[in-house]
């Protein structure tokens, strides 16, 4: 028995996985009405085609739910990441439920995950795939060194940063500050001083149907992520240290300038024979380098900053 009165919207990003949704459809629905038999909760569903090149859209369009069902579609393939946080933006509840269309997810770990999520205040309910069922030299292999490296480089503790299937209210956290691959960094980008992050196991089942669109290249991207995400973070003493050793260099390169005239006016002596000119050089450029460093960052920063205020890339087809 859970708390009454709170409302879910489920969120199912998807590219190119029409085999499944009919069958994945059926499994929440039937979670849904368990849940239902004892408590007062209210249901959407939020399916997000991310530009899906397969019959995706059409079988989304067929679904006749009982419950509140909205059909997104991305005007192009976004990201998975990118579909997940436009599904955030447009659903109608603060309590938010992410889940895979791959179907390799269970639908039946809400029931546990719900009731871990009732218990406390801003809290986020993590699943871990402590039993995964994925090739082990292409999936499970890069996933380890990925949850390893973040492990090592942030304050998370999680230990399956991949799995898709969360529970969270969209009111504690800031999404227009993710970035990158924002599902697997999801808890390590948390302020965990703020929000409490609880691991539960969930079942995880082998792909029957489709197609993986990701491997061993997650690994590179994470780690492009994790340095963004620790600038971001450090971002105000990043600036002023890059900014003092770009001054550092220009202060090195006038002094050498100086010095050469000095040779060259008082003691008559040609600079050209002395290293000077490759020190004055060496100073300039590096204080050139340093002074363009933080023009790309700042650059980047306004970049993700201004990329969820910018005109939205979707259509609402269904609700």
């Amino acid at each position: 028995m859970y708390k009454s009165e709170m409302n879910f919207s489920i969120i199912i990003p998807l590219y190119n996985e029409g085999e499944n949704i009919t069958n994945l459809n059926d499994e929440i629905l039937k979670v849904i009405k368990i849940i239902l038999a004892e408590n007062k909760f209210n249901f959407e569903i939020v399916y997000v085609d991310d530009g899906s090149t397969d019959n995706t859209f059409q079988i989304l369009n067929d679904l006749n739910n009982s419950i509140s069902t909205i059909i997104l579609k991305n005007e192009k393939n976004l990201s998975q990441s990118t579909s997940i946080l436009n599904g955030i933006e447009i659903s109608s509840y603060e309590n938010i439920i992410l889940l895979d269309g791959d179907m390799q997810n269970d639908p039946k770990d809400f029931i546990p995950m719900i009731k871990e999520y009732i218990k406390n205040e801003n809290t986020i309910v993590h699943g871990y795939r402590k039993y995964r069922k994925d090739p082990y030299w292409s999936k499970i292999v890069p996933s380890k060194f990925a949850n390893y490296i973040v492990r090592k480089l942030t304050n998370s503790k999680i230990s399956d940063h991949g799995c898709s299937l969360k529970i969270f209210n969209k009111k504690i956290i800031k999404t227009e500050n993710f970035f990158g691959d924002f599902h697997r960094l999801f808890a390590a980008q948390i302020n965990q001083n703020i929000v409490s992050i609880k691991e539960v196991e969930v079942n995880h089942r082998p792909r029957i149907k489709g197609k993986s669109n990701y491997g061993f290249e997650r690994i590179f991207r994470v780690l492009i992520d994790l340095i963004f995400m620790n600038f971001s973070k450090n971002e105000r003493s990043y600036f002023y240290t890059i900014g003092f050793l770009g001054l550092f260099s220009f202060f090195l390169s006038l002094v050498s300038f100086i010095y050469m005239v000095y040779l060259k006016l008082f003691l008559n002596i040609s600079f050209i024979e002395t290293p000077l000119p490759i020190i004055f050089i060496f100073f300039s450029l590096s204080g050139l380098i340093f002074f363009s460093i933080v023009l790309m960052l700042e650059t980047i920063k306004k970049m993700f900053s201004n990329q969820n205020t910018s005109k939205k890339k979707y259509e609402i087809f269904k609700k």
